[in-house]
């Protein structure tokens, strides 16, 4: 007989002792046979049976007739033991969790391959956000340590984030911040594996992937989430994709807290609204303002390693008015690559960025009379340009560089 049915436990579990102080008062034969199983499995296979609690401590049994007490009780047997952690990324997150081996991850049955693979840690510098952005994404985190406190008064602690803005905005890069911040592993859903043509497949693929990311502590992310998640009311669309979304609207309601979603989409008016409104934190991603591609710049590796100075990078950062992170790390790459293959150093690096902004400063901007001015100082008295070239790249007469000089110096 199984536990829960007719009243009692199953086994050789009846005649383990229960704790003197009758605590485990008030539950359910159910959880008591799960508490005595977890009892007696912590004095044999401790790591297996650390993993049971977790799991039941994120996402209680559909049987359980206390949860709220189920989860003090787990929680009290794991804080029992020496110098570990309740849970993971709970009230004492642990330093040193291991990401899932990749033999371990869900595999699409016909091909054999893995529906998820595992993210890299983001740069040391972490994503360049504005400070909306970057006070919504560091709240999230700090809500992570306090989620076991917020279930004790009945709050529902964030689960899951909508990312949305342009391409190149640092989406992906702010997932993987999120994940190392909260000290868990990043498991980033392939969607060339988790799509298929046939029939039915694709939901199966993806149901299994949300089942093994909710049984698992980790940071889920799903990148070009609208292909997922389309609006229903397309009318060009087969009905694969619609059930699609009912699958999502499902697994997001009951989305543990033990477990974290980060969906990513550069198209946010194509996600179906339901789907939309389910996520606990939507965050709006824009283009970088001149003080984040300022940052940006400062942070690129090519950048540091040539010296490059701070007027010089003022000046690129005006130029690169429009472009995304993305754009701006390959342009200053890209200029690095020219300079080394010409030259076979960096030495004239800092000159190929300042030629390149004023130049494009010049084609594409309607400078207004103060930025000019701005430009030719930079030029003349940080790179060094004499006035006949600064002149000639901006595309304005010897005068008037001598004039904007004059003015300063008065």
């Amino acid at each position: 007989m199984r536990p829960g049915q007719g009243g009692k436990p199953v086994g050789n579990l009846r005649g383990m002792s229960k704790p003197e102080d009758g605590s485990w008062s008030g539950l359910s034969d159910t959880e008591h046979a799960l508490l005595e199983l977890m009892s007696a499995a912590l004095k044999a296979d401790e790591e297996a049976a650390k993993e049971l609690c977790r799991r039941w401590m994120r996402k209680p049994p559909t049987v359980s007739g206390h949860a709220v007490a189920l989860r003090a009780e787990l929680r009290a047997l794991l804080t029992a033991l020496p110098g570990r952690s309740p849970l993971r990324g709970g009230a004492a997150p642990s330093t040193d969790w291991r990401p899932p081996a990749t033999v371990d991850l869900p595999r699409d049955p016909e091909t054999n391959q893995t529906l998820l693979r595992l993210g890299e840690p983001p740069p040391s510098s972490g994503p360049v956000l504005d400070e909306a952005c970057r006070a919504q994404v560091d709240r999230v985190v700090a809500e992570r340590p306090l989620r076991e406190r917020l279930l004790e008064v009945g709050l529902q602690p964030s689960r899951s984030v909508l990312l949305s803005g342009p391409p190149g905005v640092g989406k992906s890069m702010t997932a993987a911040y999120i994940a190392e911040q909260m000290k868990q592993p990043l498991l980033i859903v392939d969607l060339a594996s988790v799509m298929s043509s046939y029939l039915g497949r694709t939901g199966r693929n993806l149901r299994a992937v949300l089942d093994y990311a909710s049984q698992t502590e980790c940071v889920l992310f799903v990148d070009e989430f609208d292909a997922l998640a389309k609006r229903r009311d397309d009318n060009t669309d087969v009905g694969e994709l619609k059930r699609l979304v009912n699958v999502l609207l499902l697994e997001l309601d009951r989305w543990p807290a033990g477990s974290f979603l980060v969906a990513a989409t550069n198209h946010l008016d194509l996600v179906d609204p339901a789907i939309a409104r389910r996520f606990d934190v939507k965050i709006e991603m824009p283009m970088p303002e001149c003080e984040q591609r300022k940052n940006l710049l400062s942070q690129v590796p090519v950048i540091a390693a040539a010296s490059i100075g701070a007027d010089c990078i003022s000046l690129l950062a005006l130029a690169t008015e429009g472009k995304s992170h993305s754009d701006i790390v390959k342009l200053v790459s890209g200029l690095a690559r020219e300079v080394i293959i010409q030259d076979g150093n960096l030495e004239k690096y800092s000159e190929r960025i300042a030629e390149y902004a004023m130049v494009t400063l010049r084609e594409h901007s309607k400078l207004d009379s103060e930025t000019r001015s701005q430009i030719i100082r930079l030029a003349y008295q940080s790179l060094g340009y004499s006035q006949r070239k600064i002149a000639g790249i901006l595309g304005v007469s010897h005068p008037t560089v001598s004039r904007v000089l004059a003015s300063q110096e008065k």
